[in-house]
């Protein structure tokens, strides 16, 4: 505040002026229609609003905060403001993933400052991790912790995020969904009068997400320019169905259709979901229903992903160049193409081997 005589800036809690040494009335501070003492401070650009039973619980308040901005927020406490800001702007499938890793992240550091964690922390936090872990889990935990130290160094609460130089440990497994054997392809190929065969048939032949496949409408297939339309997924949040639009615009792409699989597909009205319950998507239940009873009527033990990944096979053997391929699966980055092509041919490989090994042992 400043003195009331001579202008000059003096603490606010002055009872006279250390300059010209008027005596300072004190300013009575204001309160609510509700009783409640209140006062507004305005700290690194920030308005803080402080309220109480009585201006000594309000100055009482404000010690304490001042007392916490000297010392520096706890990890927790950043973790918990950084939730309630982002949570609110990510899917349903994203937070259930964020959620764990978050809570593993304040289980670590808890109640340490913010401003005295470390690059050396960080890796001390990562190695403690499982190491049966997979490698996307690792990114994935380490994704949020990151964001947690951005949004801290963002808004002014640390100097600079301690994550920034740190690269996840190796070592870490990497996990491949396997393909449908060909004695499996065989089976999807003559099962689609099985319960939900040809949700299955369907798959394999256009290589969908399990979600955008559910998420199909007879609107969506273009039997005249050959195309299936992608452009929606549905994710459930509990048991009820929900749509929501592609991750990226790779997810954004038009699938040819097969003559086989047009043969195959019904008619409908436009709006009507190809799997799904006429006008609207399966419940998450029912979706899971319906592939146990496909698994039981014909013995396989595939699920969605791994026949999805038999397309991703067909249009290896085909010759389809992977850039090619990567837009028909959808995938971000042209890396997870070339992944699967590669797992692809090192599968074969050894099947090769396997078969030469037998044949020369058998005419030894």
């Amino acid at each position: 505040m400043n003195c009331k005589k001579c202008r000059k800036p003096i603490p606010d809690d002055a009872k006279f002026c250390c300059y010209c040494g008027v005596p300072q009335k004190k300013k009575k501070m204001y309160r609510r229609p509700d009783g409640l003492y209140e006062k507004s401070v305005t700290i690194s650009g920030k308005r803080v609003v402080f309220r109480g039973k009585s201006e000594k619980e309000v100055e009482r308040k404000m010690l304490e905060f001042q007392g916490v901005q000297e010392k520096g927020a706890s990890f927790e406490e950043v973790a918990q403001e950084w939730k309630e800001v982002h949570f609110p702007t990510v899917t349903y499938n994203t937070l259930r993933s964020y959620k764990p890793a978050m809570n593993k992240a304040i289980e670590y550091f808890g109640d340490m400052l913010l401003k005295d964690i470390q690059a050396k922390d960080v890796k001390m936090y990562l190695a403690q991790l499982p190491s049966t872990w997979a490698q996307k889990t690792f990114k994935n935990y380490f994704l949020v912790l990151n964001l947690i130290f951005e949004y801290a160094a963002s808004n002014g609460i640390i100097e600079h995020n301690p994550a920034e130089f740190v690269q996840i440990p190796k070592g870490g497994k990497r996990t491949y969904r396997r393909a449908p054997t060909p004695e499996e392809i065989e089976v999807i190929k003559s099962s689609t009068e099985k319960t939900f065969g040809l949700f299955a048939y369907f798959l394999l032949y256009t290589g969908c997400r399990r979600g955008e496949a559910l998420a199909l409408q007879y609107k969506d297939i273009d039997r005249k320019n050959k195309v299936i339309h992608i452009t929606k997924s549905v994710y459930h949040e509990g048991n009820a169905p929900r749509i929501k639009q592609p991750k990226t615009e790779r997810g954004f792409r038009d699938i040819i259709l097969l003559d086989i699989l047009m043969e195959r597909l019904p008619n409908g009205r436009p709006l009507e979901y190809i799997f799904g319950e006429k006008d609207s998507p399966l419940t998450a239940s029912k979706a899971e229903d319906l592939w146990i009873a496909y698994q039981r009527e014909t013995g396989l033990g595939v699920t969605p992903h791994i026949v999805r990944h038999g397309y991703a096979t067909i249009l290896h053997e085909a010759g389809i160049d992977p850039k090619d391929a990567q837009e028909m699966l959808g995938h971000a980055n042209i890396s997870t193409t070339l992944d699967i092509y590669t797992h692809i041919t090192q599968k074969r490989r050894s099947e090769m081997a396997q078969k030469l090994n037998n044949y020369t042992q058998n005419t030894q």
